[in-house]
């Protein structure tokens, strides 16, 4: 399957976490990168960066050192243009979402993408397939 990997999933990979909950996370991440194509798009990584530094005080350097090392090999990040911003102004009316997850949606749809890793509950409500952690 092609699978939208969104930042959250990132974030918790980055941070340090207590050690049962990282695990969980990990393994996830493993029958992700082992079972199914692995996409993401420049704006989940600006999230990852922003959300790693301001939430959970990660330096810019060591999640730039993360999604070189960890990301990258395994996620072919797929470009956001014109048509992704036309098709966000779209959901963005019809769901209500916020103006980046409609463009992770978007993209979605170009890309004919089938399902999305995160923990976001918002994209239970727009017809896309939703995979995460199972505890």
């Amino acid at each position: 399957m092609k699978v939208f990997v969104d930042s959250s999933l990132l974030v918790y990979l980055n941070v340090k976490m207590p050690y049962s909950e990282a695990k969980l996370v990990e393994e996830f991440w493993l029958e992700l990168m082992l079972k199914h194509s692995l996409y993401t798009n420049i704006l989940v990584l600006d999230e990852l960066i922003y959300v790693s530094k301001k939430k959970y005080g990660v330096r810019f350097e060591e999640t730039i050192e993360f999604i070189d090392k960890a990301v990258l090999p395994y996620v072919d990040v797929i470009s956001i243009g014109l048509s992704e911003y036309i098709g966000a102004k779209k959901l963005m009316k019809e769901y209500g979402l916020n103006p980046s997850d409609s463009i992770h949606l978007a993209t979605i749809e170009s890309y004919g993408l089938q399902a999305i890793a995160t923990e976001d509950e918002d994209f239970d409500r727009v017809g896309i397939k939703r995979i995460w952690v199972k505890e």
